[in-house]
């Protein structure tokens, strides 16, 4: 496991590498400090610092095993947490941002099993608040709003 560790960091840093130039080719600022090429940079440097960590950590020896990788219940799981993303996406038109996405959180959170119906509310909620907040006033996106919020 420790070769496929390897190629895969290798592969996103790649890929980060990528998306960190060609987010550059946005337009430039205008009125703020930041323009729209910030978010997905930030994402990008994310990325690469995490590929990094799985590099090193495959070298160091300490790949997971091969029995707690993806079995084929968790691959279904997986295939079912697509489907709900693309529901999301359709979902995020008719409610808005927020309604939808603490939905999409609270459903994806019970798919994984998440314990505690009452952490899944408090995180899901808390989540779509602080993601709205910070679309709506420090990136000043416009998102969508439906007929909720």
């Amino acid at each position: 496991m420790k070769k496929v560790d390897i190629g895969t960091g290798i592969g996103l840093m790649a890929m980060s590498i990528w998306l960190y130039w060609y987010v550059g080719q946005y337009k430039p600022k205008e009125i703020y400090i930041y323009g729209p090429d910030f978010f997905p940079r930030v994402l990008a440097i994310v990325m690469i610092l995490l590929s990094i960590c799985m590099i090193i950590n495959a070298w160091r020896g300490k790949s997971l095993p091969l029995s707690e990788r993806i079995d084929a219940k968790g691959f279904g799981r997986l295939l079912i947490s697509i489907g709900f993303c693309l529901g999301y996406l359709h979902l995020i038109k008719t409610l808005g941002f927020a309604s939808a996405t603490f939905i999409f959180l609270f459903a994806l959170m019970s798919l994984l099993r998440q314990k505690g119906l009452a952490k899944r509310i408090f995180s899901a909620l808390l989540t779509s608040i602080l993601a709205w907040a910070i679309m709506r006033y420090f990136l000043i996106i416009p998102i969508p709003e439906g007929i909720l919020f």
